[in-house]
């Protein structure tokens, strides 16, 4: 089985929209997913360079052992650990994460992973242990097809300036449960959950290697600053790819909707105060008009797919943004970074 994926590989390929994201491989009767993955290393790397993303489905996937055995001979048993990320999530096992937890009616905007760092994961793996019934569905857009699509005048101020992000990572204190806005606060990491350790200098050490500034205030918050590209090469092919946190770090009433965003703006007037915030890399605040047109070349590129229980699902995390979409019941989605 595994042989001849190498020999033809798009014979086994299929495809859920015009778009071809991400490229479908369906397992035949009896065939094991660590050895397609071992023997047709070669191929399926040139179809994730291809197409952005490859579903495994159908192949008996059961739970986060079974993921993390996949993920790892997928990665050459590389498993970055999320460190110095925003997102809160709980680790479920080495290497293995919960998707970002966040209530269920919020939309998680389009981005690729982590990309306010200047070494972000290469790629993604993510698995449904849990099918959501009703939406939760993990939208998909090429980087490339978004950076042809977003108007040349705002590309090229992204190029020329890149992106400078403020990340307001918060102490013990903000957590009190009198504390105003605590709601608002816990969909966000601490700095201590940011960086697994309780040691200041320890995260001085990591921001200083990450080329960022860390200062503290009087409450013990880190607000750790950084200006990286807004527009990446892909560190194999070279295409040019829109990667930057944008549209995750700037709200607006597009993508908070008018209530959340006037209530988050009446929370924090001041953009340093956020849990996190950008403008381009000269302190130039985002136009509310470039936001969306950049929401625009996204929703543009975006395809979606009904997740079902054991599929496996590659990300080439510089070719393909992703995000989630709100949803009822349960859900259950794993995650891996390479």
């Amino acid at each position: 089985m595994a042989a001849s994926l190498e020999s033809s590989p798009d014979n086994r390929l299929d495809f859920f929209n015009e778009q071809k994201l991400p490229a479908v491989i369906a397992a035949s009767k009896g065939e094991s997913l660590l050895e397609l993955l071992n023997n047709s290393a070669q191929a399926l790397s040139a179809i994730q360079r291809r197409y952005g993303a490859i579903l495994f489905r159908g192949f008996g996937l059961r739970n986060a052992e079974d993921f993390h055995a996949a993920a790892a001979r997928c990665f050459a048993g590389t498993l970055r650990p999320y460190l110095g990320g925003v997102s809160p999530r709980a680790q479920i096992r080495s290497g293995v994460y919960e998707s970002t937890r966040i209530p269920s009616y919020l939309r998680i905007t389009l981005h690729n992973e982590m990309s306010y760092l200047p070494d972000p994961p290469l790629a993604l793996a993510f698995f449904c242990e849990v099918e959501p019934s009703h939406g939760g569905e993990t939208p998909l857009a090429d980087s490339r097809a978004i950076y042809q699509r977003i108007p040349a005048p705002i590309r090229a101020r992204f190029e020329t300036h890149g992106v400078r992000y403020h990340r307001h990572l918060y102490g013990p204190r903000w957590y009190s449960p009198t504390r105003a806005f605590s709601r608002i606060l816990e969909l966000h990491a601490s700095w201590t959950t940011a960086f697994s350790t309780d040691d200041r200098s320890q995260v001085e050490r990591v921001c200083a290697q990450q080329g960022a500034t860390v200062r503290w205030n009087w409450e013990g918050s880190a607000l750790v600053t950084n200006t990286l590209p807004g527009v990446r090469e892909h560190p194999e092919t070279g295409e040019k790819v829109w990667f930057n946190h944008v549209s995750t770090f700037v709200a607006t009433p597009r993508t908070a909707g008018l209530s959340r965003w006037l209530l988050y703006h009446a929370g924090f007037p001041s953009p340093r105060s956020r849990p996190f915030h950008a403008t381009l890399g000269n302190g130039d605040p985002f136009r509310l008009a470039e936001l969306d047109c950049i929401n625009d070349a996204m929703d543009s590129a975006t395809v979606k797919f009904r997740w079902q229980r054991g599929d496996l699902l590659f990300v080439d995390n510089f070719l393909v943004a992703h995000g989630r979409m709100p949803f009822r019941g349960q859900r259950r989605i794993l995650v891996a970074i390479h």
